[in-house]
């Protein structure tokens, strides 16, 4: 799994407000704001054909390892291994909306589904880091090791899968918390449209930072 773009801006707090302080049909869009989730929008579709295309890669090495002897238990763990990641990977990203920026309103439906993507990434990283784990354990006791302390190696891996293991469930609070002002903020705009010339501000768990 890559890692997401976290360098993009998330306070929405200005723009909301904007939008649920102004009179209905007068919305401003927030030209900077909205570049913001575009680019939010290209980065995940980039990150999306990375991890497809490193599994295809993969399973293109693990042919041509099989090729020259690769033992049995050892080519059908990389296989599940890999075609669980290739799924988890395609189950994250379904239900995505799209890119919608014609209004606010739209734009706060993009941004709450690029979040609930988001949550979905980080959950399937979590599963994806655990089987990479069970992986190693039957790769390093499947293949005949080489020099070097076998135990090492799946120590220190196991480690590094921690540590990213933890970056996700990090990622997956953010977006539960981006997903939360998302919403709110929707539903403060969709009272003020609903109610002419009645300006309605968001809740404070409606801003969206």
């Amino acid at each position: 799994m890559t890692l997401p773009p976290e360098t993009l801006p998330d306070d929405w707090t200005d723009l909301t407000e904007a939008w649920t302080g102004a009179p209905q049909d007068e919305h401003p869009l927030d030209a900077g704001l909205v570049r913001a989730l575009r680019r939010r929008d290209r980065l995940a579709h980039l990150n999306f054909v990375a991890e497809i295309g490193g599994g295809v890669l993969v399973l293109g090495a693990m042919g041509w390892a099989m090729a020259r002897g690769l033992p049995l238990p050892a080519a059908s763990a990389a296989l599940a291994f890999v075609l669980f990641a290739l799924g988890m990977t395609l189950w994250s990203r379904r239900g995505d909306p799209g890119l919608l920026t014609d209004t606010p309103e739209a734009v706060l439906r993009s941004a709450l589904g690029q979040a609930r993507t988001g949550y979905r990434w980080a959950l399937s990283g979590v599963a994806i880091s655990l089987a990479a784990m069970i992986f190693l354990i039957v790769m390093m006791t499947s293949v005949q090791p080489g020099p070097g302390p076998t135990g090492s190696v799946i120590a220190g891996v196991s480690i590094l899968l921690v540590v990213c293991i933890g970056f996700y469930l990090r990622h997956a609070r953010q977006c539960r918390r981006r997903m939360a002002a998302h919403q709110a903020a929707l539903d403060a705009l969709t009272d003020s449209e609903a109610v002419p010339g009645i300006a309605t501000k968001p809740t404070p768990g409606g801003s969206l930072t």
